[in-house]
Formats: structure tokens, C-alpha cells, sequence
């Protein structure tokens, strides 16, 4: 596996994820389709497609929950601010 990028002062280099979405074609494949902008006032928006197996998309699933619980700030977290749309984008 490949490092992390990371800035000058040695913290993770990461872009804002803006909306995701899921799709699944009529043969059954997963694919997983993320929005993300590195400005801060997020107006430019690239977009990543991936193709997942069923495996690749429980692991990450569980990879993502898992890491939410055992984090540090996890339980000053109300889960309602977690609830998202089949977009991605927050819940009203």
C-alpha cells in the first residue's frame, strides 16, 4: 500500500468530498462515484468513478464505520449528522 500524502508539516493532504453516489449496472457490477473539491470555498468540483466488487464495497463500508466509532470525537457526534441522502449530500 502507498504512503498517505502529506504537506510540508507532515499532515494527511486530503480534498473536501462534496457528494458521492452509488450505481449498479444491469450485470450486477457496484460502481461508487465521488465528488470532491480541494478549494475551500468548494466551486471546483472533480469527480472520481470506481468499479467495486461486493467485497470491495462491505470492506469499505466497514472500514468507514468502524473508523467513525473509534474515533476520538466520535461520541460528541450526534448520529444524525451522518444521515445523508442516496446522493450523499446531508439530509434536511
Amino acid at each position: 500500500m502507498i504512503d498517505w500524502n502529506t504537506d510540508g508539516h507532515g499532515n494527511i493532504r486530503a480534498s473536501t468530498v462534496v457528494c458521492w453516489n452509488t450505481a449498479i449496472d444491469e450485470t450486477g457490477e457496484l460502481f461508487l462515484r465521488i465528488e470532491f473539491s480541494a478549494d475551500p470555498d468548494l466551486e471546483n468540483v472533480s469527480a472520481l468513478q470506481f468499479r467495486l466488487t461486493a467485497q470491495q464495497a462491505m470492506q469499505i463500508a466497514e472500514r468507514l464505520t468502524n473508523t467513525y466509532r473509534q474515533s476520538s470525537t466520535a461520541s460528541e457526534r450526534p448520529d444524525q449528522s451522518l444521515l445523508l441522502t442516496s446522493q450523499g449530500r446531508p439530509a434536511p
